[in-house]
Formats: structure tokens, sequence, C-alpha cells
């Protein structure tokens, strides 16, 4: 079974949000996926394995989670909103002040270490909710503006993690091989658990094992109840905030 572990910020810093976590903690994940015998793998290679992803590319990777994920040589994935790329990340709404994008310079350093990129969109706009012109934009354009920059993209991370067969269709076109987020059901919908400051050890191993069934249905239902509080920031894109 191939799944994504969703990380975003990567910060020494507390954070009034819950989609974060200290270096510490991803340290942690990583030896802890290692030493329970799973393989951490970057999309096609392998048909099992962990995908480890950060949605957004914010330059706190750099500094936070790039050393973890070299130390142990792992491989990850950093979905890129291209629009924001070493620019400050006024998409969102924020109470802790203004964090900044990767910029082109990290990026390729990254790069040269082994970790992939890929496509979080132009701007992180609900996918669901644009019309054709918007959404072949967002998938196509930031597409082009990578590759041009970066060789080939094949992955894109959903903003907001929502996706309709539409949206679905236009992706194929763009000519994304793997689409994360979903229930799993094909390479355009690999599901991806995401990892928050409230996880520890114990609830990763139920995320990543999907057992025992009753706990890792209330650790899939917390994930939808936090992702639900995306609203605000969707709201904000539109201008009603």
């Amino acid at each position: 079974m191939l799944k994504a572990l969703q990380f975003h910020r990567i910060t020494d810093k507390f954070q009034f949000c819950g989609t974060w976590n200290y270096p510490e903690q991803l340290d942690n994940f990583i030896k802890t996926i290692y030493e329970n015998g799973y393989k951490i793998i970057l999309p096609g290679e392998k048909d099992d394995g962990i995908v480890i992803t950060f949605d957004d590319g914010e330059e706190n990777l750099y500094y936070f989670a790039f050393p973890v994920l070299k130390k142990y040589h792992c491989p990850a994935v950093v979905f890129l909103i291209v629009n924001y790329i070493g620019k400050k990340n006024y998409w969102d709404i924020s109470i802790t002040g203004r964090n900044r994008h990767l910029d082109w310079k990290q990026i390729h350093e990254m790069k040269k270490y082994g970790i992939a990129f890929g496509s979080h969109t132009m701007s992180h706009r609900n996918l669901t909710r644009l019309n054709e012109q918007q959404l072949v934009y967002e998938l196509n354009e930031s597409k082009r503006i990578l590759e041009k920059n970066l060789g080939p993209i094949d992955a894109i991370s959903y903003p907001f993690n929502r996706i309709n067969s539409y949206v679905l269709k236009k992706v194929a076109e763009a000519g994304y091989k793997y689409g994360f987020g979903g229930e799993g059901d094909s390479n355009l919908t690999l599901k991806k658990e995401a990892v928050y400051i409230i996880d520890t050890p114990f609830t990763l191993k139920i995320k990543i094992s999907e057992n025992p069934p009753l706990l890792y249905y209330y650790e899939r239902l917390q994930q939808k109840i936090i992702n639900y509080f995306t609203i605000a920031t969707i709201l904000n894109k539109k201008g009603v905030l």
C-alpha cells in the first residue's frame, strides 16, 4: 500500500495552529518509521511504502526539516505554491506573523540532496470551486513553471484536500501521474495522513497501519475536523474575511 504522511510547517517556535511540528518530532517520527520496518520512498519507485510530504513549501523546511531528512538520508516531496515561491504566505490566515516560502536557491540545494518537488498549484485555491479556465491555470501553469526550473513534475497535492471527478479529469489531462488527497482509490487519489503537533509515535503507527480500526477511525475523523477549519482560509481567498 502506498500512503503519504503529510506535514506542513516545521519550526522550533510554538504556533497557534495544529498543522505544524517541532524538528524533534519529525526526527522521532522518521526514526519510528524505519524502526518499524517501513520503507520511505518517492512516488513511482514502488507500489508499497511511505511517502513523506510537506505541503506549502515554507522556508522553515529548509532550516528545520531539511537537516533531519539529510541525517536519515530520507527522501521526501515538497509541494510548492508557485505564486508564493520566495514570498510570504499572504494566501493563509495567520495570527502568529507571516512565514516566507522557500526561494529557488533553497529549492535547488534541496533537490541536489534528493528532495523531490511537486505542485501545490499556483495560489492554493479550492480547486472544486474554480471554473475551467481558473482550474487549468492552477494545474497547468504551476506544472509548467516548476518543470522549467526543476525538470519533470509528476505529482500534485490538492489544496485543502478538496477534489471531485472534474478536478481529477483535469489533473490527468495536465499530465500528473500522482495526486495526493483522497481515499487511495487510484494514483491520483493517494491517501495522505496529516501529521499534527498533537501526534505521537503511537498515533503515527495507527495512521500508517490503519490498526486498530476503531482508533484509526478516530484519527481520520480528527483529521477531517481539523481540515474543516481551513474554511477560514478559503473564505479569506474569496475576500469574505
